[in-house]
């Protein structure tokens, strides 16, 4: 469980300085929607309370980013590590309601070639449905990245 859970870690530290590298600012996750109506710069926060779960409660994301021309109403990356199988595909629908009950377009980064091949597929097919606007591997979201962000 813990090498999950450090992996995970990693691949959010990953995209963290991908958001680095493209001149986003870090800053503290309670500031973040304050912070994105005042400023002229874009900016991030990890690991941020930003609308609610499938069963109304507070909705922790890995990432929320703002762009004052590109991602106006906000963006908001999911990291999802599975280098086994396990549990965390059942939690894939869950992750789906959720994203589309609140009103941010999200990416979701799915890494660990540990997920089922139908798992994968069924969350694939449900980008572009809603609010999931993405679901990409870490190669895929660097070539978004250089594009998009």
């Amino acid at each position: 469980m813990t090498n999950t859970i450090n992996c995970g870690q990693h691949l959010e530290d990953y995209i963290a300085a991908i958001l680095d590298d493209f001149g986003y600012s870090k800053v503290v996750s309670k500031h973040f929607f304050d912070l994105k109506s005042r400023v002229k710069d874009p900016i991030y926060a990890r690991q941020c309370y930003a609308g609610t779960s499938l069963y109304n409660r507070k909705r922790r994301v890995d990432l929320i980013l703002y762009h004052p021309e590109k991602w106006t109403d906000s963006l908001v990356i999911q990291c999802k590590w599975q280098s086994s199988s396990g549990s965390i595909e059942k939690k894939y629908p869950f992750e789906v309601f959720s994203i589309n009950k609140n009103p941010y377009p999200t990416i979701i980064v799915l890494e660990g070639g540990g997920y089922s091949a139908a798992s994968g597929e069924w969350l694939r097919s449900e980008a572009g449905k809603g609010n999931l606007i993405h679901v990409h591997d870490l190669g895929e979201f660097d070539r978004f990245a250089k594009q998009y962000l």
